[in-house]
């Protein structure tokens, strides 16, 4: 089982309901997971959680509203990513979206740098909020893409993660440019994707898991990419 330190430097944020998972219930599920959480790190869960929902009234953030599917299909589903650890230095959450995977991360992952980059302006703006709630002193906001390589607040990281939808093959030639030597892709698919790594790649160290997610919600592959030679 997997667990996070207590961050009792870190103030205590009480969620404001918005008909998402309560603290309790992300315990649980999570539990399912075989992933533990102290409540004050379920607390802050659920703020990011419920904040979504508030703010998926007014720009669309997830088409996932039900308070148990919210905390399978987001929180825990993200969580999984820890089988991958550890995740010293930079991580990057590319198409972040509504935080997910980054923000769960970052909470469990105090002493990595994590960098979420999201091209909307708006859902940019519900990231800053979320971590500005969150106190959240290693994530920092990047609004724009992967091709933008004037942009200074873009490095090079130890981990590039990614739930969006475009394939491996689509997305590493964009990625390769941001990954340190040694690094590593961590690409987030449904149990359907077979997706090979791009014959262009030669050499690549490639790692292939599949989960079932809890309360019967599916199952969840996660493909990581490791290429030293990039």
């Amino acid at each position: 089982m997997f667990h996070v330190e207590h961050s009792g430097g870190t103030a205590m944020v009480r969620p404001a309901g918005a008909g998402g998972p309560s603290p309790d219930l992300l315990r649980e599920v999570l539990a399912e997971a075989g992933i533990e959480v102290f409540a004050d790190v379920a607390e802050r869960l659920a703020v990011h959680a419920n904040e979504m929902l508030r703010w998926n009234r007014s720009i669309r953030l997830t088409a996932i509203a039900d308070p148990v599917a919210v905390a399978t299909k987001h929180v825990a589903d993200s969580l999984l990513l820890l089988r991958f650890a550890p995740f010293p230095g930079r991580l990057l959450d590319f198409g972040s979206g509504a935080g997910y995977p980054g923000i769960p991360l970052a909470l469990y992952l105090p002493g990595t740098r994590v960098t979420l980059l999201e091209a909307s302006v708006k859902k940019c703006a519900f990231l800053s909020r979320v971590r500005g709630m969150l106190e959240l002193s290693n994530v920092e906001v990047v609004q724009g893409r992967l091709d933008q390589r004037g942009n200074p607040a873009l490095k090079t990281y130890d981990h590039i993660v990614t739930r969006a939808t475009a394939s491996p093959a689509e997305v590493i030639p964009l990625l390769s440019p941001y990954l340190s030597d040694g690094g590593r892709f961590l690409f987030m698919m449904g149990p359907g994707a077979r997706e090979a790594v791009p014959e262009s790649f030669p050499g690549a160290m490639v790692r292939r898991e599949r989960f079932r997610l809890p309360r019967g919600m599916g199952e969840r592959e996660i493909l990581e990419v490791e290429y030293p030679g990039l």
